[in-house]
């Protein structure tokens, strides 16, 4: 009775009390309601944001976008952590081994071949710029490598333990990747950190013995097939076949790679071979045995979210795994990009080769670990230079400030740098001024050459800044090119002209990196097609063509400067007879100076020709379609075209060569155009005539053939196939539409 007398007393205690919060909270509200006077906004809000248009935003000052897009959405499967920690189904490898759950040993064929597949898709998505927790090591037997007893998957777990950690060292070495590009630091677990790692050699022959294990046992059940004519013996000796093509292909990538990350002296030469044999593997790999989506998604030793409680709370959570079957196909761009990565050292022997060729071949290296290979290579090649003469096959140290100098001499060949020039060196401040402007385009060109290494949006910002020291080196070039010229009058060396020898160098940089800023515009699609006629136009009319004209000032200085020297060493010998022996001698070092360092002119000015009229075409068509109202345009009440150019070519602004065209000049070239009968876009002159769009179509279609001649000069394989295909189709295009039929092109 007491009990149950007790129980009920509390009973109606507990219901008083609430009774009492019931009347406080009331007490508070109303009290709170007159204090405060709140009232109900919903209709307001509903109102002012139908006023909104889509995508638009208000914000206040103590609570931005940032702070909207960077906050977290509570029980929110996207979102919320604690949500997804339930749905793992193996916290961590030691109890995975102690429930079961997790296989260590008996696998087979097809499960060897799935934890590969696998495995390689998310180191794939791990080299793309994917967090590592959530790729790589969401393969549990790659925690505790040296605690599973199956021999195949123990080695092949320290094989991508070793391969993530030289890639994670490329990666580091070359120094271009951004946190977009990939994740250095996002749970690095180094073999070299682990006591049990075998060393690389010791991992090689253990690849190399999985290997011929899995090749035996393709080897047996071909022989049972052939005696049983059994199809699962068959399928089986695929698999193994399958199987053993993966090692040798995961045993090539870690010599290449290990010996590249380690700077092996005989990487360079045996690196070729390599990649032959890489190539070879895959195209047999893909041409073999493949899993399909059930088979690669029930590969054992996988869970995605064992991880997922070291991220820290951001978007997104989960990288869903890859099954499109695709990986190998990755590989065999990546063993491409390879081999243009190795053959650069042997092709780049000055500063504009290694633009040239980032420009050209390297454009093909959209991968960020072939980037960051590329400055790798070039760090090394800026310090390096191939022997002559005894030792043809190897390399000497150089200092940076030679490179830049062998790099002018090539180019413009400046009567101060020439090898006969060492006894004026000593006039005057000569020998200084060449040492400060050697230091000056050290820190500029190694800046460019390392913008080509970053990502397009980080490269174009980048040229954007670096523009303006650019603009300061060809300053004092000019300056020093002046300089040197005077002091080439006192010393009475007729002849020798120094007027452009710098300048011409540097200005070709500068043209180039400007250019370049455009092209990484137009290649992320940042223009609007209103914009993309004067885009165009800067160019064609300004940037390339100044461009050309430079690059042929500079063959022409230095064919006359090796003239001229000729010409002075000649008089110096016969009016010094005694001296004859030793002067021929110079002059002999001189003309093999001359003949040694390569002057590829003709390859930059082909190639500067070849965008010249391509842009020069392009522009024209873009003109033609909008004065016929083929391409929209904004509404002319909210747009403003001088911003958006003046937008557009901001860095260009400060500098006076090439001059700045600003926008009124533009407009006074537009016109000049219309008056010829060219085009005018909203002309009330006449000129939107159906004589003057033909007239545009027909100069674009010129420029296109133009680019076209020159592009066999410097182009070559399937680059010179796909850009003279575009140049013919589009020459085909302009023709139809300029006929001024109504047809659909």
């Amino acid at each position: 009775m007491m009990n149950g007398f007790g129980h009920g007393h509390n009973m109606e205690e507990e219901e008083v009390e609430e009774e009492e919060d019931y009347a406080e909270r009331r007490r508070l509200e109303s009290s709170a309601h007159h204090i405060y006077n709140w009232k109900n906004v919903h209709q307001d809000l509903h109102g002012w944001a139908s006023e909104l248009d889509v995508g638009e935003l208000i914000t206040i000052p103590n609570f931005s976008l940032y702070d909207a897009m960077s906050a977290i959405e509570l029980c929110d499967v996207k979102m919320d952590i604690g949500l997804l920690l339930k749905d793992r189904k193996i916290k961590s490898f030691e109890e995975g081994m102690e429930r079961g759950s997790l296989k260590m040993d008996n696998f087979l064929a097809v499960e060897y071949l799935a934890v590969m597949e696998r495995s390689l898709a998310n180191l794939i998505l791990w080299i793309e710029g994917h967090c590592l927790a959530q790729t790589v090591f969401t393969m549990l037997y790659l925690h505790k490598p040296q605690q599973v007893p199956d021999e195949l998957i123990r080695t092949y777990c320290w094989s991508l333990l070793a391969l993530c950690e030289y890639v994670r060292q490329i990666m580091l070495d070359g120094y271009v990747v951004e946190e977009e590009d990939f994740q250095v630091t996002s749970l690095a677990l180094p073999p070299s950190s682990n006591a049990d790692a075998p060393t690389a050699a010791a991992l090689l022959k253990s690849v190399k013995s999985c290997e011929e294990t899995s090749s035996k046992q393709a080897r047996k059940h071909r022989s049972s097939f052939k005696e049983k004519s059994l199809a699962d013996d068959d399928l089986q000796s695929q698999q193994w076949n399958a199987l053993a093509m993966r090692f040798r292909f995961l045993r090539t990538l870690l010599q290449f790679f290990g010996s590249f990350a380690l700077r092996s002296e005989s990487f360079f030469a045996e690196a070729p071979q390599l990649i032959d044999l890489l190539e070879a593997t895959i195209e047999k790999i893909l041409a073999g045995y493949k899993l399909s989506e059930e088979q690669f998604r029930a590969a054992p030793g996988f869970e995605s979210l064992v991880n997922l409680h070291l991220l820290p709370p951001s978007f997104p959570r989960h990288t869903p795994a890859t099954v499109d079957g695709k990986s190998f196909d990755f590989f065999r761009s990546l063993s491409h990009q390879l081999r243009i990565v190795v053959s650069a050292r042997d092709r780049l022997k000055t500063i504009e080769g290694f633009l040239f060729y980032l420009r050209t071949d390297g454009v093909l290296l959209d991968s960020a670990l072939t980037r960051s290979m590329m400055q790798i290579v070039i760090g090394a090649s800026l310090v390096l230079k191939r022997c002559s003469g005894d030792a043809p096959g190897k390399w000497e140290l150089i200092s940076t400030s030679d490179f830049i100098a062998d790099s002018l001499r090539a180019f413009s060949n400046p009567p101060v740098l020439m090898s006969g020039f060492a006894q004026y060196e000593h006039h005057g401040q000569m020998k200084e001024y060449i040492e400060t402007f050697l230091r000056s385009c050290i820190a500029s060109t190694s800046v460019v050459l390392r913008n080509y290494g970053l990502n397009k949006a980080r490269q174009r910002d980048s040229l954007a800044a670096c523009l303006v020291d650019l603009f300061a080196l060809q300053d004092d070039a000019e300056k020093f090119d002046e300089y040197f010229n005077a002091q080439l009058a006192e010393l009475k060396l007729t002849g020798l002209n120094h007027t452009f020898c710098f300048g011409s160098w540097t200005l070709t940089t500068m043209l180039n990196a400007m250019a370049d800023f455009l092209f990484c515009g137009l290649e992320l699609q940042l223009y609007a097609n209103s914009e993309l006629h004067f885009v165009y136009w800067y160019l064609y009319d300004v940037l390339l063509h100044c461009e050309v004209q430079t690059i042929s000032r500079a063959e022409s200085a230095t064919r006359e400067n090796e003239l001229a020297w000729q010409i002075l060493h000649e008089v110096n010998l016969r009016g010094n007879k005694k001296a004859g022996g030793s002067k021929k001698k110079q002059n002999g070092r001189t003309k093999g100076s001359s003949e040694s360092v390569p002057r590829p002119h003709v390859l930059y000015l082909a190639r500067a020709q070849t965008l010249h009229h391509f842009c020069g075409a392009l522009h024209y068509a873009l003109l033609a379609l909008q004065w016929q109202e083929k391409i929209k345009r904004p509404d002319q009440s909210l747009d403003c075209e001088e911003f958006r150019y003046y937008h557009r070519l901001m860095p260009f602004q400060e500098r006076n060569a090439p001059a700045f065209v600003d926008y009124e000049q533009y407009q006074q070239v537009k016109s000049v155009m219309a008056r010829n009968h060219v085009l005018f876009v909203g002309s009330s002159s006449g000129e939107n005539s159906l004589d003057s769009v033909s007239d545009a179509y027909l100069k674009s279609s010129f420029n296109f053939q133009q680019a076209d001649r020159h592009l066999v000069l410097w182009a070559k394989g399937g680059e010179k196939a796909i850009l003279s295909k575009l140049c013919k189709r589009n020459d085909v295009i302009v023709r139809i539409l300029a006929t001024g039929r109504n047809c659909k092109v």
